[in-house]
């Protein structure tokens, strides 16, 4: 089969992907709007593209190039060619990537090189919540009642709940030694995101903010992207109260999947989130050649961001996540 890749607009792009979405799970990652937003927030350039067959669009590929780099879709976690099914095994990813350094991400292997360290948790959502929760292990659902008995506050908005969310957001990443995404990040997706939701959820002891989460939906697909709690709070199970309060909301809105985001294989956070007997995707970065050290394998470079302030990390987030994706 002769593919071609074709400039698309966002409206054509998205009735494709509506149409597909009976067929296929359409991420958030596919979202026509996001490589602008990357692009506004960090100076890349992106386009999406139609895979062609001949005059026939069977697929969709976002691009975004990072410096000479054709990324899809950095910060986030997939993103790759979505194909329509009867074409899936016809079209040679590669061949249509003219670029010399690639990396693609899809819970296919796409090419000779990849990494597969992390794995992604998504729920198919039943009808209620009742139906719902009757889906999670016997323990999960215990420490859920019990952390309910508190009467934590739990409020889900917009640009108002941003700070208290970049707060919780930003001190957990400190604490993992890790950069965080610039506040313009978020609220650029708060104020630019189109075809679908943009939400936060915080919870509060008080007036105190110990738990928070950034969720995005596409076609029926949410997703809690970012988040963080106060780990004083880990007794409490605050963190399995922010998933369950985004899972209702998800029910609510009548998606039809709820993911939990990436997670490194065999992780504590993977263990929890198989706590809610999810479906497990692995996830491939597929890569143009063999994987070379980036700046998140060099240890020492974490330990020394660990002991910053939290306003320098949140200053110098914003520049270093234009490179760290």
């Amino acid at each position: 089969m002769l593919s071609t890749l074709v400039c698309a607009n966002d409206d054509e792009w998205n009735d494709f992907l509506e149409k597909e979405n009976n067929h296929q799970m359409v991420t958030i990652a596919h979202n026509p709007c996001l490589g602008k937003i990357l692009s506004n927030t960090f100076g890349y350039s992106s386009t999406n593209y139609f895979i062609k067959d001949r005059e026939q669009t069977i697929g969709v590929m976002p691009i975004v190039n990072v410096g000479k780099k054709m990324v899809s879709m950095p910060h986030f976690s997939y993103g790759g060619p979505l194909v329509q099914t009867s074409y899936a095994n016809n079209v040679n990813i590669s061949s249509l990537i003219n670029a010399p350094s690639f990396e693609i991400r899809s819970f296919e292997k796409l090419s000779e090189h990849y990494i597969d360290k992390k794995i992604s948790c998504i729920l198919k959502l039943q009808d209620t919540e009742d139906e719902m929760f009757m889906t999670i292990k016997a323990k999960l659902r215990q420490k859920i009642r019990k952390t309910l008995k508190i009467n934590f506050d739990v409020k889900s908005g917009g640009i108002e709940l941003l700070n208290d969310f970049y707060t919780i957001f930003s001190q957990r990443m400190l604490k993992f030694g890790s950069p965080p995404l610039g506040k313009q990040f978020f609220r650029n997706l708060l104020q630019q995101y189109t075809y679908g939701d943009v939400q936060i959820t915080v919870i509060y002891d008080g007036v105190k903010a110990i738990s928070a989460g950034f969720s995005l939906s596409y076609l029926g697909f949410n997703e809690l992207c970012w988040s963080g709690t106060d780990e004083t709070y880990n007794k409490q199970n605050v963190n399995a109260l922010m998933f369950w309060e985004m899972i209702k909301t998800s029910i609510a809105k009548e998606h039809r999947y709820f993911s939990f985001g990436r997670s490194t294989i065999d992780s504590s956070q993977h263990e929890f989130k198989k706590l809610w007997n999810p479906m497990e995707l692995p996830i491939y970065y597929n890569l143009s050649e063999e994987p070379k050290t980036s700046l998140r394998d060099f240890e020492f470079l974490t330990k020394i961001w660990k002991y910053q302030p939290l306003r320098t990390s949140q200053i110098l987030g914003h520049y270093v996540s234009k490179y760290v994706y």
